[in-house]
């Protein structure tokens, strides 16, 4: 505690760029793993999959945003910052997802504040979503299926026998 007591006494009034960096990982890492897909994407970050020691493919949103945030300008932290805080007001309850956001949420308030019409937003992307889509078929192998003579050999009987 005596430690971070001297630590506030001695905080500026305007934060220097590493304590800035720090606050922003350090929220980053709290949000959880949609909100760090969610920012991920808004940001256009190059989600690069690595193997973990289990063998399964994951993706280090910690490294990604350490990156990023490192050459980031002051001004796009703050902006970085104030998107974090907002991104999780994008949370739909899973038994609802219908759901609209609440007018008192973070991110309705500061749409309102921004003068960005929420609502046109929203009802062009009911309109989107509306839409069919378009499936283009993938040209792909035709499935083998298996004869009734395959599928009822039992294991080994391909099998070359010693003489």
């Amino acid at each position: 505690m005596r430690v971070l007591e001297a630590i506030l006494k001695k905080l500026p009034d305007v934060l220097s760029r590493p304590d800035l960096e720090m606050v922003a990982l350090d929220y980053f890492r709290r949000l959880g793993h949609d909100n760090h897909r969610r920012l991920s994407k808004l940001y256009a970050w190059d989600e690069k999959k690595s193997k973990t020691s289990w063998g399964a493919q994951t993706v280090d949103y910690d490294k990604i945003a350490a990156a990023a945030v490192q050459a980031m300008k002051t001004a796009d932290i703050y902006r970085f910052l104030v998107v974090c805080a907002l991104v999780s007001d994008l949370y739909c309850p899973g038994y609802d997802p219908r759901q609209p956001l609440e007018k008192t949420s973070n991110l309705a308030r500061t749409a309102a504040r921004y003068k960005i019409d929420f609502a046109k937003i929203a009802t062009a992307i009911r309109v989107e979503l509306s839409k069919p889509k378009t499936n283009v078929k993938k040209e792909s192998q035709p499935t083998k299926k298996l004869t009734s003579a395959t599928a009822q050999q039992p294991k080994g009987a391909n099998r070359k026998r010693s003489e």
